[in-house]
C-alpha cells in the first residue's frame, strides 16, 4: 500500500508538470525561494531521487535480513532432521 501511494504521488506530479509546467514550477520556485523555476524543479527532483534511493536501500536491507533469518531457520531444521534420522 505504501509503495503504491508513493508511485501514485510521483505519477500525479509528473502529469501536473506535463499539463501545466510553468504554473507549477513557478509556485515551487516561489515556495522554495529560487529565482529560476528550472532550478527549483531540478532541486525537487534530486531530493525525490534521494528519498527513493533511501526507501529502496531500507527495503533491500530488510529483505536481506529476512533472507538471512530464513536461511538460518532452514539450516537448523535440516540439521534437526539429520540428527533425528541417525
Amino acid at each position: 500500500m505504501r509503495s503504491t501511494l508513493i508511485w501514485l504521488i510521483f505519477w500525479v506530479t509528473v502529469i501536473i508538470l506535463a499539463v501545466v509546467p510553468n504554473e507549477f514550477s513557478f509556485k515551487i520556485a516561489h515556495l522554495l525561494g529560487f529565482k529560476s523555476n528550472v532550478n527549483a524543479v531540478i532541486f525537487v527532483a534530486l531530493g525525490l531521487l534521494f528519498l527513493f534511493i533511501y526507501y529502496l536501500s531500507t527495503t533491500l536491507e530488510s529483505l536481506e535480513n529476512r533472507l538471512t533469518e530464513l536461511t538460518r531457520k532452514i539450516a537448523l531444521e535440516k540439521r534437526e532432521k539429520e540428527d533425528n534420522s541417525k
